[in-house]
């Protein structure tokens, strides 16, 4: 054999013993004894979970069901599947691949039924997986987002008496991530869609076989006053998965994994309301925001409070709501002003009385005059050189601004700019 032949079976053969080296886990059947409605005996009808188990260090307690799309007739198991699962993995994310039964040996019914089956699995064993049995969510791709937006909308009511076991655990996801794929939703279904977990959408604009659905979808959900949130991107075709190394679409997964976050999806602490009051150099910030970044726990909300003293009591007050708000722990504080000058219109006696009048329809010559001379008086020059930052509670300290932000306590923020 010549040098460069023996050289390539060399790395070939390196190449085969690498690739045999790193095994998935052996597939879970959902149902040992046979899937219900079961035609045959082949993998295909035997609906079964793959694991994927983070070290322990780096373990959240969260866990994710991923189900690749195929048009419910093949399964797109690699990109949408694997790679996927191999990325939550990676993020501390218990992942669980589902291989759910196809058409046309199949109907929807059987692999919503799969699906189910797999939530009630993970939440049955969330103890041996070392997760929280009430942060375990669903990802699909295409038909698989379909799969999963179904198995939320139409979960049913648990079976509290079951024979089964499992069947008294709850089928339904805690927060669901569609992407590029929807169902169709019955156009009476408003109450049903009322009770559809947080949802994290992800598209593009490209893809306008998925997108039209996306954007149905996207509208009830909001209509429902469901927590939804929605990146639609304007390339890409059908089929990205998670575009990891794209790199434009590939930011999706950083947004994802920030709204993860930011819904107190990744660690066991619950999220709390947080009031305080933000000053500078001694008095109300007027026009800015106040980030709060985690210091011990990576996993924990980041917490972000825009100060715009519209609709507070107090200038400089906020009041950040349960699921925007931080959980115990240490937070490092940076206080950003915007402006020097607050301009907003609701705290202007004489500008709510004449929008009151206006929305009325009652506004008078003498009223629109005041109002014209009232402009012209008013000072809307610019009030700042550029964005000013204070990450330390006085300029001359050494170490960063933290707090200890404790439930039921209220959060004075004190920044001084010399």
């Amino acid at each position: 054999m010549k040098l460069p032949q023996l050289f390539l079976a060399l790395v070939f053969t390196g190449l085969s013993f690498t690739a045999m080296a790193q095994k998935l886990a052996d597939p879970i059947l959902l149902w040992p004894d046979g899937a219900p409605g079961a035609t045959g005996v082949s993998d295909e009808d035997k609906p079964a979970v793959t694991p994927f188990i983070p070290e322990a260090s780096k373990r959240n307690g969260a866990a994710i069901l991923v189900v690749p799309g195929g048009g419910f007739t093949i399964r797109a198991v690699d990109h949408e599947g694997v790679l996927v699962a191999q990325w939550l993995k990676a993020h501390g994310i218990t992942a669980f691949l589902l291989r759910y039964r196809l058409s046309p040996l199949y109907n929807r019914s059987n692999w919503v039924e799969d699906g189910k089956r797999a939530m009630q699995y993970i939440r049955a064993n969330a103890a041996d997986y070392h997760i929280s049995a009430d942060r375990v969510g669903a990802v699909g791709f295409s038909a698989g987002s379909t799969l999963i937006a179904d198995m939320a909308l139409n979960s049913g009511a648990v079976q509290a008496d079951a024979a089964d076991p499992l069947s008294r655990l709850s089928p339904k996801p805690n927060f669901i991530i569609l992407s590029y794929g929807s169902t169709r939703i019955p156009a009476n279904a408003d109450s049903a869609l009322a009770t559809m977990p947080p949802t994290f959408m992800y598209g593009t604009v490209e893809d306008r076989g998925s997108q039209t659905g996306m954007l149905d979808m996207y509208t009830r959900l909001y209509r429902a006053n469901v927590p939804v949130e929605a990146h639609f991107f304007r390339n890409g075709i059908h089929g990205t998965g998670f575009g990891l190394g794209d790199p434009i679409l590939g930011q999706w997964t950083t947004l994802l994994h920030n709204w993860l976050a930011a819904g107190g999806f990744l660690t066991p602490k619950p999220q709390f309301p947080l009031a305080g009051v933000v000053k500078l150099d001694g008095t109300p910030l007027l026009d800015g925001m106040v980030i709060l970044t985690p210091v011990d726990n990576k996993n924990a909300p980041p917490v972000t409070v825009f100060i715009r003293n519209t609709g507070t009591g107090e200038l400089g007050r906020f009041l950040m709501p349960k699921n925007q708000g931080p959980i115990a722990g240490k937070y490092k504080v940076e206080v950003r002003q915007d402006a020097t000058r607050w301009t907003s219109n609701s705290r202007e006696p004489f500008m709510i009385e004449m929008m009151a009048k206006q929305n009325r329809r009652t506004l008078t010559d003498a009223d629109r005059k005041a109002w014209d001379e009232y402009l012209r008086k008013r000072d809307l020059s610019p009030s700042i050189y550029n964005q000013r930052v204070f990450a330390r509670k006085h300029p001359k300290d050494k170490s960063d601004y933290v707090v200890d932000i404790k439930e039921g306590k209220e959060l004075l923020i004190d920044v001084f700019s010399k």
